[in-house]
């Protein structure tokens, strides 16, 4: 906000703010201190840029009314030279500066790049204090959900039952730790939907508490909750005492709710993990970190899965059948043949859909298989940062990163159709880039065609330029140079002045015996028997 009585003055501070480029959203111009104040009222201002002396209210009256209604405001003053006696009230009036008439352009915008700047840590500074209020506040649960992490983890062993169970009453938990649990740990397999920024991460946890907390409700239920790094994890208990079939009911028909609320509420897709049961609070480690295991290492054969930790060893199964089929997809790749490259990755995840119990080494093994194809091919490619960036490598051959086998197959087909696509754009910059070689080549082969001077025509390596000569062309580049010149000798040596150590020369041999010996190599006769014939 402008305020300055001098209509030519308020004109020109007004048209230099506006053409400055500060990132102001509003810049208002005002001849009295009375109709700024009536502005206020409606759109309070951030910084306010105001002359001292005006008829009727002056600069500091006008500043003092606005710091009242709007303590962060920054307030510059304009006095022309020699109102310096009115330093000292502005300064007690909390002013940001002061500025001397006639103020220039830079000065002034200078002056207001440093307001701003102010204004932004002022406002760093206060969400900060938001912050630890607010963590404040949170201590409690936090404490709480710390308490029962330690109890499910590894590090505990060292202090009594006794003590631990007496610190849990203190905590008011809504379990009890001398009685039999069963731990669920859950995943949120599209949980980047949720990561993209803090305040969405906490979005994703209030949405889960709020779904266990619905179910806790209907369920007959005892249970605790708490985060374990990417896995939301809950203790159940029956609240009364029920045999472990029918708690083992409840718990399965809770989880199944709580799996609903989230996917039809909030479009969540989850994988739960439900542990052996821990009949006392020595049994809590080794139970809980089973399923955190077993969950990580689970691949959901479709939505919203709910598995046990298996019982002893299980069953180990040989090879999905459609593994074989991986095998030569790198081939595929490089042919171009999407049609059979796509029936053969469809075949794999259709046999990984409707085989039960495959372990986990098996669904290690696709990934593997797929990336070293995808990677084989991509490694050939001349890739712009951007490119290798819309690849997301990192997504597709770190298996953590697969919770399921609707997501592996979708994330594969998506990279293989970029990669079908970026091999293809390849193909055809080569066949260009050979097409002008060769071109190249008929023009000069009386000059240097050696494989070193041909590279830096190319502009590649000449280990890259040999390759791609011969996949383009299905002949090596030096075989294609002696054809050329060859065949050239043979068009020259069909007329009728021509002389055999002339035709050696415009062809680019500069030793006539050894042109003859290449000549009769490639055409069974001497350039003179040649010629004679």
């Amino acid at each position: 906000m402008i305020v300055d009585d001098e209509r030519r003055i308020l004109r020109g501070l007004t048209q230099a703010v506006l053409e400055s480029g500060l990132p102001f959203t509003s810049v208002q111009g005002f001849h009295n201190a009375e109709e700024a104040l009536r502005a206020m009222e409606s759109s309070p201002c951030d910084i306010l840029l105001s002359d001292i002396r005006m008829p009727g209210r002056d600069g500091l009256e006008l500043a003092g009314a606005v710091r009242a209604c709007c303590p962060s405001c920054k307030v510059i003053f304009l006095t022309g030279f020699g109102q310096f006696e009115y330093a000292q009230q502005a300064v007690k009036l909390g002013a940001f500066d002061f500025l001397v008439k006639p103020v220039r352009d830079e000065q002034l915008l200078q002056c207001l790049e440093r307001a701003l700047l102010n204004l932004k840590e002022e406002k760093k500074e206060a969400e900060s204090i938001h912050k630890l209020r607010t963590r404040y506040e949170e201590t409690v649960p936090v404490v709480r959900e710390s308490f029962l992490r330690q109890c499910a983890g590894s590090e505990r062993t060292s202090r009594n039952v006794n003590e631990i169970i007496a610190e849990g009453k203190l905590l008011q938990l809504d379990i009890a730790l001398d009685s039999p649990v069963r731990f669920v740990v859950m995943r949120v397999n599209n949980r980047k939907k949720w990561i993209d920024s803090p305040k969405k991460s906490e979005t994703l946890d209030s949405l889960l508490f709020e779904a266990v907390g619905t179910v806790k409700g209907e369920s007959g239920l005892c249970m605790e909750c708490w985060r374990d790094a990417d896995f939301f994890a809950c203790a159940w208990q029956s609240k009364s005492a029920i045999g472990s079939v029918v708690m083992e009911k409840q718990l399965r028909r809770a989880l199944i709710d709580m799996q609903k609320i989230l996917f039809e509420r909030h479009g969540m897709d989850t994988s739960i993990m439900l542990s052996k049961q821990a009949d006392n609070l020595e049994q809590w480690g080794i139970s809980y970190q089973e399923a955190l295991q077993a969950l990580k290492q689970h691949i959901s054969q479709g939505r919203g899965s709910i598995a046990e930790v298996p019982q002893g060893e299980g069953v180990l199964m040989g090879r999905l059948p459609g593994l074989d089929l991986l095998q030569s997809l790198g081939l595929l790749l490089e042919a171009g043949d999407e049609e059979q490259y796509y029936n053969r990755l469809n075949q794999v995840f259709s046999d990984a859909r409707t085989t039960p119990g495959l372990p986990y080494r098996i669904y290690a093994e696709i990934v593997h298989l797929l990336s070293l194809a995808l990677l084989t091919s991509v490694n050939k490619l001349t890739l712009t940062s951007e490119e290798r960036d819309r690849l997301r490598i990192e997504e597709w051959t770190d298996m953590s990163c697969f919770y399921s086998v609707e997501q592996m197959s979708e994330v594969f087909h998506t990279v293989s159709a970029e990669v079908f696509k970026l091999t293809s754009r390849q193909r055809d910059m080569n066949r260009d880039v050979m097409s002008r070689l060769k071109w190249y080549i008929s023009q000069h082969l009386s000059g240097d065609l050696s494989l070193s001077e041909l590279s830096k025509i190319a502009h590649m390596s000449t280990a890259y330029l040999s390759r791609i000569f011969k996949e383009t062309t299905g002949e090596g580049i030096n075989h294609y140079v002696t054809r050329a010149r060859i065949e050239k000798a043979m068009e020259l040596l069909r007329l009728p002045s021509a002389k055999v150590s002339d035709v050696a020369v415009q062809v680019g041999y500069d030793n006539t015996p050894y042109f003859t010996k290449v000549f009769k190599k490639v055409v069974g006769v001497t350039p003179q028997e040649f010629k004679n014939e």
